[in-house]
């Protein structure tokens, strides 16, 4: 009898260690994180490495990153919002393309699926009394400070050349900007940049009369945008460059060559000089990965941030959280303050980088 009681002991540790653990998975509040996770991309590997290393960071043992591919690709996005409803999963971070969130925003509605959307600016989001958040400008007011910094400047002329393959921000963006900018638009080209002819584009661009050119491309094609300015610049020599926040990567700087010295890029956080957190962040990540991470993954960060503060305050259902972040609208983040109104909007500064080189 004294020789089975022990083994009879360790039977009944290692079953209440079982269920203990087991109780600790579902204490566990699951959140997908749906991304460009194709092979060769940084986009989604970035947004990825930085919520991993928010859960490091901040000891966090009640959030379970659930990643998953959408390739930013409407088709592909549907389909990763099936495997998450199937997974039951209720709290979801996008970084993909406005043209990606319009076609699945009814069902998360409709699931009730509490969303933040870090990457899409498309209108068709913004003063919706609903389920998705945002902790960036819509398109609107984007646009609007672009048009401003523009204004603003010593040119008089802007051509803008516009990427169509994602029309679902690009469109709405040209209304706007044309609706704000006071200086004359020299011509609006659209381009493919999936399938760009350098030739044709070159012939397209020429014999304009301008002194500033317009770069309205999203969804991080950063090496077809850096090319593109060194087509710019080698047209018109003394022309300034704007582009989107949504080329910001260390690729535009290969890509950009000398070029990259005329450029403006709008960016959600101040220029790394004038934001330490910021900077600490890039040089912790870049010591751990290997690669500078991209901007949109602090948008991550920041989302995953205000969640966590959620669900610390006792708030894991959908509606609980939504109501906690309405009530207390202004979140003080690791990088930025974010404010929302009754709608799940913000408001939020752009800041102009003139220094390119030095962000990455």
């Amino acid at each position: 009898m004294r020789e089975k009681t022990p083994a009879l002991f360790r039977y009944l540790f290692l079953f209440m260690t079982i269920v203990f653990a087991s109780c600790i998975g579902r204490d566990r509040t699951v959140i997908a994180v749906m991304t460009k996770l194709e092979a060769g991309s940084i986009v989604g590997t970035s947004e990825i490495n930085m919520a991993k290393l928010f859960i490091e960071e901040n000891a966090i043992d009640d959030i379970e990153i659930f990643s998953i591919n959408d390739n930013w690709d409407p088709e592909q996005s549907k389909a990763a919002l099936d495997t998450i409803s199937k997974e039951g999963i209720k709290i979801l971070i996008t970084s993909h393309t406005s043209t990606c969130a319009v076609p699945i925003m009814d069902r998360i509605n409709r699931e009730k699926i509490l969303t933040f959307v870090t990457g899409a600016t498309t209108d068709v989001l913004t003063g919706r009394d609903d389920y998705i958040f945002r902790n960036i400008q819509d398109v609107k007011t984007e646009q609007e400070s672009i048009a401003e910094y523009l204004n603003g400047m010593p040119v008089s002329s802007v051509l803008i050349v516009r990427d169509i393959d994602n029309i679902g921000y690009t469109d709405p963006a040209l209304k706007y900007f044309r609706k704000y900018i006071r200086k004359t638009i020299s011509g609006a080209i659209d381009i493919n940049v999936s399938r760009i002819n350098i030739a044709k584009l070159k012939a397209a661009m020429s014999g304009r009369n301008c002194d500033a050119v317009y770069l309205l491309i999203g969804g991080y094609k950063s090496n077809a945008a850096g090319t593109i300015a060194q087509v710019a610049k080698s047209l018109y020599p003394s022309c300034k460059i704007m582009f989107t926040p949504w080329v910001r990567s260390p690729q535009l700087l290969e890509s950009a060559g000398g070029a990259i010295r005329d450029c403006i890029l709008p960016s959600h956080y101040p220029p790394r000089g004038k934001n330490p957190a910021l900077s600490r962040q890039i040089d912790v990540f870049k010591k751990k990965f290997g690669y500078a991470p991209t901007y949109i993954s602090f948008n991550v960060y920041g989302a995953l941030q205000i969640l966590d503060e959620a669900i610390k305050a006792g708030h894991r259902a959908p509606d609980d959280i939504r109501r906690y972040i309405l009530e207390k609208k202004t979140f003080r983040t690791k990088f930025i303050t974010v404010s929302f109104n009754k709608y799940g909007d913000t408001d939020i500064p752009l800041y102009f980088v003139t220094d390119i080189e030095k962000e990455f």
